[in-house]
């Protein structure tokens, strides 16, 4: 109304030749125009988002549409996220995935993320001059406002969405609502991801050690390959057998063998790095991924590991002691030396050479490590 008046009130210059000046009903209209264009424009990019966001099959690529893609389709310069992860859930399904880096924060204690936020948690937008900017974006330059967007299951805060801008940020109404309905999908996709998530997992995990199973361990080797192959870093796939299994089974039955399985894989597998993969590929068969470890270490690696099951003695519960001992064989993957082309190839060769090794050492008796080599012919 006030622009209304204004248009009324002014004194308006005529300059021949100039085209006709808009009536206050065609600036009114062409405003209204105008703001819907923009609404449509707001929703249909929200939709777009929206649709990705429900169609994300796992955590990585919902995370990927929020980090990524989204603040570019909203023309954002940074996107943060924290998220609430108390038990290490998030961390341990996320395990091995370092894609966004500091743009991802996982919060064990909830305090941190509650002092962004007033008692109840709302969109805000904030300025450089709001102490709350040291806080977020900390790893982002040319920052001078940001959106807050809590995150809310059943009104509790399980994570904050920060959006980074150099250029002023204002939200009205509608705009406040589409964000806020946003976030709703976010906090449902990421319960829904995180659920399938832990349902693979228990697929993909060996009910007896509860380490990674054969399909686990086929995941594993093919993103560890392509990893390697990004960073130029050697990797080793090392093969262990359990020696004289059968006896140990056909002695002490089925029980007391898997009680001895399950207690040499807890001191197998206790003094690896948290960056090193174990499997349990078959009733005493065993499989290690040792990321950037050349040759000369994984042997290392092995001969320490098959020196101290020599020496592990087991009570099996009835006064007696045993003792039992392992074999070992590796192949090593030098991406500078083999460039791979076929990386699921490359897995099944490894698998091939490594398994080579290991049977030319049980052959020869058992309780030492082998190792076989990759040839040009394999690639």
């Amino acid at each position: 109304m006030a622009d209304d008046h204004y248009l009324e009130e002014a004194h308006v210059e005529v300059i021949d030749g100039a085209p006709a000046l808009a009536s206050i009903a065609e600036l009114r209209d062409s405003r209204r125009t105008e703001f819907l264009a923009i609404n449509r424009y707001l929703y249909q990019q929200t939709q777009k988002i929206e649709l990705m966001l429900l169609g994300a099959l796992d955590l990585p690529a919902l995370l990927e549409i929020l980090l990524v893609t989204m603040p570019r389709h909203f023309s954002f310069r940074a996107c943060e996220l924290w998220l609430f992860d108390p038990e290490d859930t998030m961390a341990h399904l996320l395990a091995g995935s370092e894609r966004h880096g500091q743009n991802l924060q996982l919060c064990s204690d909830i305090f941190q993320m509650q002092e962004l936020y007033d008692l109840e948690p709302n969109l805000m937008v904030i300025d450089a001059t709001d102490s709350r900017m040291f806080e977020i974006l900390k790893f982002s330059s040319g920052i001078d406002y940001a959106v807050l967007v809590p995150l809310l299951d059943s009104g509790r805060l399980i994570g904050s969405l920060h959006l980074g801008t150099p250029d002023s940020v204002f939200l009205g109404n509608a705009e406040e609502h589409l964000v806020a309905h946003l976030a709703t999908i976010i906090c449902a996709c990421f319960k829904a991801a995180v659920s399938r998530e832990q349902s693979t997992a228990l697929t993909l995990l060996d009910p007896l050690t509860l380490i990674g199973n054969e399909l686990g361990f086929d995941k594993d080797i093919g993103r560890e390959i392509s990893r390697a192959s990004r960073t130029h870093k050697p990797l080793t796939l090392l093969l262990i057998e359990v020696d004289d299994v059968n006896d140990l089974y056909g002695h002490y039955g089925e029980r007391c063998g898997q009680f001895v399985i399950k207690k040499v894989a807890e001191r197998l597998f206790s003094n690896l790095r948290a960056t090193d993969i174990t499997a349990r590929l078959g009733r005493s068969r065993f499989a290690v991924l040792l990321p950037v470890s050349g040759e000369m270490v994984s042997l290392g690696i092995a001969e320490r590991m098959r020196n101290d099951i020599a020496r592990f003695t087991i009570d099996d519960g009835r006064g007696a002691v045993l003792q039992v001992y392992i074999s070992a064989g590796l192949v090593t993957w030098e991406p500078g030396q083999f460039p791979a082309v076929d990386m699921q190839q490359l897995a099944r060769q490894m698998h091939v050479v490594g398994n080579k090794a290991l049977d030319d050492v049980m052959a020869r008796g058992g309780n030492c490590v082998g190792q076989s080599r990759l040839s040009t012919m394999v690639f």
